[in-house]
């Protein structure tokens, strides 16, 4: 819309500014709206154009420059955010860790027995920061061969150890919907990850009327795959895993190579444990030994990288990290919730431990820690609900005032730029490639999604070079989600096109008239 040419009437400007200070007809929430009634008024309109639905907006718009609040409307009601959670987390874990952050996962040695290491890294063979490195999901496991071969370990004589501990035992949040936990999304969460904790099928068409062939990365002993998926059928293929067990089926028709959707596994550790082994095998190394898990770590484990004071029989061999803004890539722009909720865990566990604590990353320390980067940064968190990082939990609540308030302290954070970088572009890999192309390089949000809700919150950069952070969410949407998205489209598309010094032209000329 091009806002030059847009014209009221003097009366009806009035009436706008009269409802903003009185009643906030307008969706206003302070009379610091007085000055811009026609930007209000638009606004309101676009967001409740659906409200005959039942579906309910919290919204609110800032001016970063002026600090001015533009817009609001229900800002201080708590509604479920959906993954607008994981703007919460990322910004509090940034803030507590530091953009310079290391992600890390150990593979040492102790007399003959090898150990795997976990510190809470979500990352180990994510398939999509692979690529972005250049590599594999199998990648860092041809590293570690590599690694152990050039130690001269061709024979591993006893066990395979691995430690998970880093966080707590519960791999599942309570208030996750069951029928989630065999999805990719609710994948468990542990000290110890690898490739999301998830297994990748894909298949291949044979002879018409066959069972097709698959491949399962990485290769898994423990896992069980029922092949009832015929080449040359006449359906799509399906995949389904069985409640509480490493039991896919895959079923329907194949008539070309695909890889289906990812199923996650029952057990990560034993999972990166189970699959490192088979790899081993695989590259010529056997393990006489078990795989095991440990409840502590090695004792080499707390001066990893600085292993001069051990033992010879203790020895680092590797080490993976993924950096912090790899990690918050994948949170803010791809929406993993397997990385949102180590983030939520971690930044639990050192929290916890800087206030003297020593305790397992968990979901109620995350929460410590998100209250505590709140606190810091004067930000009202009396109607904020922690259930977990991810917004998967229906029993998260926010306001839209909230998730303002952190954008405008994260617009201000010395790590601003890294904060920034990690949030969806509209036309680029991410949860806004598919809308709002014309403002690529001008909107920077997180999406969010789960029933009944659609939230998008972030930042427009406008066409007159003013920065804006803006919060819209949608509760008790009925049905699709879709209309919805729209109207957050038209609304960033509004917002891009504000202009208050030629708005303050347009209604003084107004008033001569």
């Amino acid at each position: 819309m091009n806002f030059a040419r847009f014209k009221r009437p003097t009366h009806t400007i009035r009436h706008m500014l009269a409802a903003c200070l009185l009643i906030g007809l307008a969706g206003c929430s302070s009379t610091k709206l007085a000055h811009d009634p026609v930007l209000c008024s638009q606004l309101d309109d676009i967001l409740n154009r659906h409200a005959d639905t039942g579906a309910m907006i919290t919204a609110r718009v800032v001016d970063l420059e002026s600090g001015t609040e533009l817009f609001a409307s229900n800002e201080n009601t708590a509604v479920m955010p959906a993954s607008n959670m994981k703007l919460v987390i990322s910004s509090a874990g940034l803030d507590l860790l530091g953009a310079d952050y290391g992600f890390n996962t150990y593979l040492a040695r102790d007399n003959d027995d090898i150990w795997i290491i976990g510190t809470g890294d979500p990352a180990v063979g994510d398939n999509a920061l692979a690529k972005r490195r250049g590599d594999t999901t199998m990648t860092v496991f041809d590293d570690w061969v590599n690694a152990l071969k050039q130690k001269g370990i061709n024979h591993i004589v006893g066990d395979l150890v691995y430690y998970e501990s880093a966080f707590d035992a519960y791999k599942f949040h309570e208030t996750w919907d069951h029928d989630d936990l065999v999805h990719w999304y609710a994948a468990p969460v542990s000290g110890l990850n690898f490739n999301d904790n998830c297994v990748d099928i894909t298949i291949e068409p044979t002879n018409d009327g066959q069972p097709v062939s698959f491949t399962v990365t990485p290769p898994y002993d423990d896992l069980v795959v029922v092949n009832e998926c015929v080449t040359g059928k006449d359906e799509k293929p399906t995949i389904n895993r069985m409640p509480h067990a490493n039991v896919i089926v895959i079923g329907g028709g194949c008539d070309k190579k695909k890889t289906l959707k990812s199923k996650p596994v029952t057990d990560p550790g034993e999972f990166f444990a189970g699959a490192f082994r088979r790899h081993l095998a695989n590259n010529g190394i056997s393990v006489d030994g078990e795989v095991r898990s440990s409840p502590t770590p090695l004792e080499i484990y707390p001066c990893m990288g600085n292993t001069g004071g051990a033992k010879p029989n203790k020895e680092l061999i590797a080490t993976h990290t993924t950096t912090m803004p790899e990690v918050l890539w994948r949170i803010n722009k791809s929406s993993q919730n397997l990385f949102a909720e180590c983030m939520c865990k971690l930044s639990g566990q050192v929290y916890d431990k800087k206030q003297g604590n020593d305790h397992p990353g968990s979901w109620a320390g995350g929460e410590r820690a998100i209250r505590a980067f709140l606190a810091k940064n004067g930000i009202d968190d009396s109607k904020l609900k922690v259930a977990d990082g991810s917004g998967l939990s229906r029993g998260n609540n926010v306001t839209a005032r909230l998730i303002s308030d952190i954008l405008i302290a994260m617009h201000k954070h010395k790590d601003f730029e890294v904060f920034r970088a990690s949030l969806a572009e509209p036309g680029e890999t991410g949860t806004l490639g598919s809308r709002m192309k014309s403002l690529n390089g001008n909107v920077f949000a997180k999406t969010g999604y789960i029933r009944g809700v659609r939230a998008l919150s972030g930042y427009v950069h406008t066409q007159n070079d003013r920065w804006l952070a803006f919060s819209f969410i949608y509760n008790k949407i009925p049905g699709s989600v879709q209309p919805f998205n729209k109207l957050q489209n038209e609304a960033c598309e509004l917002l891009y096109n504000w202009d208050p010094d030629r708005q303050k032209v347009e209604s003084t000329t107004e008033d001569e008239v």
